[in-house]
């Protein structure tokens, strides 16, 4: 009874169409990208490091405005090659 029972299950999952191991069709299309998102992540990315480096300078005793044209310029010159440090006037 167990040995029916097992091959009944086994026989069920293999029949349900959400098995595509034997499935010949193919998913060829691929997903949408954004064509904005690795701007998008460098922005976020230099936004976080300014802010980061921000803190960091005022907590040694550094002006806000001070510490933050640093940072700027920090970024700029670490990570020139990247379109968001192009784009810091």
């Amino acid at each position: 009874m167990k040995r029916f029972a097992m091959l009944a299950l086994a026989a069920a999952v293999l029949a349900t169409p959400a098995c595509h191991m034997f499935s010949k069709k193919k998913n060829l299309v691929a997903p949408k990208e954004n064509p904005n998102m690795a701007a998008d992540v460098e922005k976020d990315f230099m936004r976080r490091w300014i802010d980061k480096r921000t803190s960091e300078l005022v907590a040694q005793g550094r002006p806000m405005a001070d510490a933050r044209a640093q940072a700027t310029s920090e970024f700029k010159a670490r990570y020139s090659y990247t379109d968001a440090a192009r784009q810091i006037k």
